[in-house]
């Protein structure tokens, strides 16, 4: 019982967080990359792709806040140790390798107007080496759960 009661508390988190997520896609980073156009207009040319790239980016999170709803769904069913599970593990686990590779493609394609500046270039370093993290330990919790299912294949068959 305990186990659902955090399962639908961090449920709850994830969609706020995702309610957040589309707040700020949809009008913060609009008027943010507006903002730029106006200060910088000869970067015209920079805010589409800048903007799709950072839209596409927050889609990606969406998509993965999504995998680990089904994730905590699968946990409250008590199906953790199926192949399914690991399967959806291993897609997070991709997503955050594409997502790290498209910061790092964003970070290249701003260098080649100046550069971003030093609190962005920060934040986008910031963010690809919190997104190795987390793509570490999603793979240990994928490690630690094959080993289990390991376990208990063995436990069943002696």
């Amino acid at each position: 019982m305990r186990g659902n009661i955090t399962s639908n508390i961090l449920k709850i988190l994830l969609i706020v967080f995702a309610i957040g997520v589309l707040f700020f896609g949809g009008y913060v980073l609009p008027s943010i990359a507006e903002d730029m156009r106006a200060l910088n207009p000869e970067l015209d040319y920079a805010k589409l792709p800048i903007l799709v790239t950072c839209e596409l980016l927050l889609v990606f999170l969406l998509i993965g806040l999504g995998i680990i709803l089904y994730l905590l769904t699968i946990f409250d069913r008590g199906l953790v140790f199926s192949s399914t599970f690991i399967r959806w593990v291993e897609v997070l686990v991709g997503m955050c390798l594409v997502a790290s590779i498209g910061i790092i493609i964003l970070f290249q394609y701003t260098r080649t107007f100046g550069g971003p500046g030093p609190l962005l270039a920060l934040i986008m370093i910031g963010l690809t080496v919190t997104i190795w993290i987390i793509a570490a330990v999603i793979m240990l919790i994928r490690a630690i759960v094959k080993r289990a299912i390991c376990f208990q294949r063995e436990s069943e068959t002696s």
